[in-house]
């Protein structure tokens, strides 16, 4: 397992995450203003000083349930809330979308450049603000840096990582169904053709080096062409990937077949248990951030749900943490319970929690993780 997975995770993850609320909000015809405002809210949540500090130390990944708890804090962290059905259905469209680029990944270097693909995107939404395009930017160059100097078995290790990640996880997609790329089990069919990966010649020739020497060919299965773009690490530069290019955009539809219209997941299966003490972290991480001061609530219908919940983010507080008969432990982020907060951070020692504290939005979101990792 290696333990520089995280970021390469997150970030591809939440590039999804930006792809489908952009078309979404768009799709509900929200005024452009209150788009970019979602948008770049959650971006500066995402790439947070402290956060990225956090994502790029050398760690195990996250479990499914913890990656859901983070990534339902970070799209609450501006003015749009989301209901827990939406929440799943979002989560799991993310998740599947991020697991079929992932297996088509040709060769394990080719994971940096889907990655890049999503930073590229963030930078893109972020052009609107100067500061925030800035740290985009530091962003990138922080990716290119810890990961341009990887081996090949580093790769390989990376996508071993997050392949076991992904590995029991089958939520059926409609785009995906419809394009043919899933199953009804939920698993992918992967294509028999297209490029082979760079550097790597087209099948169809054995060579036998002896005397004298001799080469005889064979028909495959399928059609193959050999890959003549070099990728690149610039800033500006071209990926010579499709993967990680926002599909739910008319302008760019990568070349396998999926969809350019999102649908709503099927029913999840449900998670394996956790530890009590890991949800209890990250129902601290479900804390409530500072609104926006003159903020209007905004309503919109996501994936055709009954309805979506967005309201100012002062009046969602943190999310209590129940046992249900069965012992299984539940997060429910619809209830309003500030105090079910300082119960459970008072099982960490060291750790002081106010709920009148004021905190910027976008240290909120690890800044008890950062606690625990300075003990």
């Amino acid at each position: 397992m290696s333990l520089k997975t995280m970021p390469l995770l997150f970030f591809n993850l939440g590039g999804e995450m930006l792809y489908i609320l952009d078309q979404r909000l768009q799709a509900q015809k929200i005024s452009g203003e209150k788009c970019t405002k979602v948008i770049n809210d959650i971006i500066k949540t995402m790439i947070a000083p402290s956060f990225v500090e956090e994502l790029f130390k050398n760690q195990v990944i996250y479990s499914r349930r913890a990656m859901r708890a983070v990534f339902d804090r970070l799209a609450h962290s501006s003015i749009m809330r989301l209901n827990t059905n939406s929440m799943d259905k979002l989560f799991d469209l993310m998740t599947m979308a991020v697991k079929y680029q992932i297996s088509l990944c040709q060769r394990p270097q080719e994971i940096l450049f889907t990655t890049l693909n999503h930073l590229d995107a963030i930078m893109k939404y972020s052009e609107c603000d100067g500061e925030l395009h800035q740290r985009t930017v530091a962003l990138f160059k922080q990716f290119v840096n810890r990961y341009s100097q990887l081996t090949p078995g580093q790769f390989q290790l990376l996508r071993s990582t997050l392949l076991s990640y992904f590995q029991d996880q089958h939520v059926r997609v409609s785009i995906f169904l419809k394009d043919g790329v899933q199953n009804d089990k939920g698993r992918f069919i992967l294509p028999l053709a297209g490029h082979v990966p760079l550097g790597i010649e087209v099948p169809g020739a054995i060579r036998l080096h002896c005397e004298p020497a001799t080469v005889s060919t064979f028909q495959c299965l399928g059609t193959y062409q050999a890959f003549s773009k070099i990728p690149s690490l610039q800033l500006d530069g071209t990926r010579a990937t499709n993967l990680g290019l926002n599909v739910y955009s008319s302008s760019s539809k990568p070349s396998n077949s999926r969809g350019s219209t999102p649908a709503a997941a099927e029913a999840p299966n449900k998670p394996e248990s956790e530890s009590e003490g890991e949800l209890s972290l990250l129902a601290n991480l479900l804390g409530a951030s500072q609104s926006t001061v003159g903020t209007a609530p905004l309503k919109i219908d996501l994936f055709n749900d009954s309805y979506l919940e967005m309201e100012p983010a002062k009046e969602a507080a943190a999310a209590p943490l129940t046992r249900t008969q069965s012992g299984c432990m539940k997060i429910d982020v619809r209830r309003s319970h500030a105090d079910t907060l300082l119960n459970i951070a008072s099982d960490f020692k060291g750790m002081n929690v106010d709920a009148d504290n004021n905190i910027n939005k976008g240290d909120d979101l690890l800044s008890l993780m950062d606690e625990l990792g300075s003990d």
